[in-house]
């Protein structure tokens, strides 16, 4: 059984958005070694708490390694001393990570939805007032610090989500023109406003960055629900979200079965 030491363990390396590894003895010879456990994630680092299992450690941190790089959980039997001895290996991938720029209505209803999904939510405001975990409890990070020296610093991974909803458009534009000098490429990019203001913005980027930079903007962010409160608007954002994750259409499960049934099944 995991001990809560290396639960907390796992846990901070998950939020650090590192791939672990569970490793758990499931064949020994030697029945007490039954079930025991160590921790190694992608940064090389490793936790165990029975000094034996350093010796366990020595020889399954490479295997373990591959696995991460795969992410792929899988049996594997070793030959140590002469003795064979089965690890199960479960790789445990990080929680997406969602940065909500921006503390107002919407993106608080942002960080209660997204909070359902299983998100790891950090939320950023300049304003001290609006960047409170007392009134954003579900977040897991809330940072007040200003948008333009936030998005010049902070971890950005192809895990990394990222929605753009400052109290003012010239906040939105300044975050996503910093968000574009990096040299990593985010997930997903989702930036509110309206279609006028956003094909202006784009015609002026243009000139600074190249065309395919765009390729994982989303701008007005949302599908087209017609959503219109605070609460309808997260939604059409994280269907976008999981739209782009899963790659799919976005489109109504109905729509082909409504088109089957006008046509009385005969076309299906």
């Amino acid at each position: 059984m995991m001990s809560s030491e290396m639960l907390q363990m796992m846990k901070n390396k998950l939020n650090q958005q590192k791939v672990t590894a569970l490793v758990t003895i499931t064949f020994h010879p030697e029945p007490s070694y039954l079930g025991k456990m160590l921790l190694v994630c992608e940064d090389g680092s490793s936790y165990y708490e029975q000094s034996e299992m350093e010796f366990f450690e020595i020889s399954i941190k490479e295997w373990c390694q591959h696995l991460i790089q795969k992410r792929k959980s899988k049996t594997i039997t070793i030959q140590i001393n002469n003795l064979d001895v089965e690890f199960f290996v479960e790789v445990v991938p990080p929680p997406p990570h969602l940065i909500i720029a921006g503390a107002g209505h919407v993106g608080k209803a942002l960080v209660q939805m997204s909070s359902m999904l299983g998100y790891y939510i950090t939320i950023v405001d300049d304003r001290p007032e609006f960047a409170r975990q007392d009134i954003l409890p579900l977040a897991n990070e809330v940072i007040c610090e200003s948008y333009i020296e936030f998005f010049q610093k902070c971890t950005i991974t192809a895990n990394t989500w990222i929605v753009l909803l400052t109290r003012g458009h010239q906040f939105d534009v300044f975050s996503l023109q910093e968000l574009l000098k990096r040299t990593e490429t985010p997930a997903y990019i989702g930036m509110i406003g309206s279609r006028r203001r956003i094909a202006g913005v784009f015609e002026e980027l243009r000139e600074e960055f190249p065309d395919n930079i765009f390729d994982h903007i989303y701008t007005p962010v949302g599908l087209d629900l017609g959503a219109e409160t605070p609460s309808e608007i997260a939604v059409s954002i994280l269907a976008e979200m999981l739209m782009v994750k899963n790659n799919k259409s976005g489109h109504s499960l109905s729509t082909q079965i409504r088109r089957l049934a006008k046509l009385g099944f005969r076309g299906g």
